[in-house]
């Protein structure tokens, strides 16, 4: 399996809250350092998920590298990371040399960086079997991520989108994670979609039972579409503003105003879930009341 995976890079030391009116890790005062943690992480953890055909064994006894199957499909990834060329973290972005491409693009204005960035990953679409779009503060822990991706999209037919549940660890007594998407006021998401839950269900690898909403928060931060999805979103101008701001359009609209977007259900939200990386909501849990389940 082939994966083109495409994040928008961007940070910039905001010292005036003004210029940062939704909170955005990139552009948080005195945020360069876990900025840099969490991209680091970010890309770390997706050439975690490449297999080859075989691995390698050191063989000290005999002083030779032994060669064996890896008995697992093939995936390979091609990473782009977009910048503007001058608000990048450089010294992170050169510690993966080759294993990167750095893709230099110039859009009108600055904050339309993710659509650019979306844009680029659909004309690029040519050889990879799924693409991926991906902000550059999410880390993927599951080996199986883009596994459950192909199965969900073939399962479908390729008309509907999954996203994935993203996280904050928590170090709080008797909490474990903090789901940071949760449900959006109807009216905002009914322009888009009508939420349902357990819409759908499935057994994936033949045994492990799943079920999907049609999701009441859509975003997640990334977005993966199959060959024949990007195919048929290149036949079309793609949105640009709509939902949020330009980040949240792209990683949220690009698909949401052509396929209905399922999340695994609540229960089952650990099948297919994203860390957010440079965490922003935690503050949340001390300033919401609490609702028991």
């Amino acid at each position: 399996m082939r994966v083109h995976v495409c994040i928008p890079h961007y940070t910039r030391d905001a010292s005036d809250p003004s210029a940062n009116p939704h909170g955005y890790g990139s552009l948080r005062a005195g945020g360069q350092f876990q900025r840099s943690l969490a991209l680091n992480r970010c890309l770390h953890s997706l050439l975690g998920l490449q297999r080859q055909a075989e691995i390698t064994v050191l063989n000290i006894h005999e002083k030779r590298i032994d060669h064996a199957p890896a008995n697992l499909p093939p995936l390979e990834l091609q990473i782009s990371v977009c910048t503007d060329g001058e608000h990048q973290l450089t010294q992170v972005l050169d510690l993966f040399g080759p294993r990167i491409e750095v893709v230099q693009l110039q859009p009108d204005n600055p904050r339309e960086l993710p659509l650019a960035c979306r844009d680029h990953l659909i004309a690029n679409r040519a050889g990879a079997d799924l693409l991926m779009y991906l902000e550059d503060d999410l880390v993927i822990h599951d080996p199986a991520f883009f596994d459950k991706q192909r199965w969900f999209l073939e399962k479908t037919e390729h008309r509907f989108s999954l996203m994935p549940h993203r996280y904050e660890p928590v170090h709080q007594a008797g909490i474990h994670q903090l789901l940071v998407d949760g449900p959006l006021a109807p009216q905002f998401i009914g322009r888009f979609m009508q939420p349902q839950a357990n819409a759908a269900q499935g057994l994936y690898g033949g045994k492990e039972p799943v079920h999907f909403d049609l999701t009441d928060n859509p975003h997640s931060g990334c977005f993966v579409v199959s060959a024949q999805q990007a195919e048929e979103l290149s036949q079309q101008p793609l949105p640009r503003e709509g939902f949020v701001g330009p980040l949240e359009t792209a990683a949220t609209l690009t698909v949401l105003h052509r396929y209905p977007v399922m999340k695994p259900s609540l229960e089952h939200w650990r099948f297919l879930q994203v860390e957010h990386g440079h965490p922003s909501f935690r503050s949340y849990l001390n300033s919401f009341p609490h609702k028991a389940g």
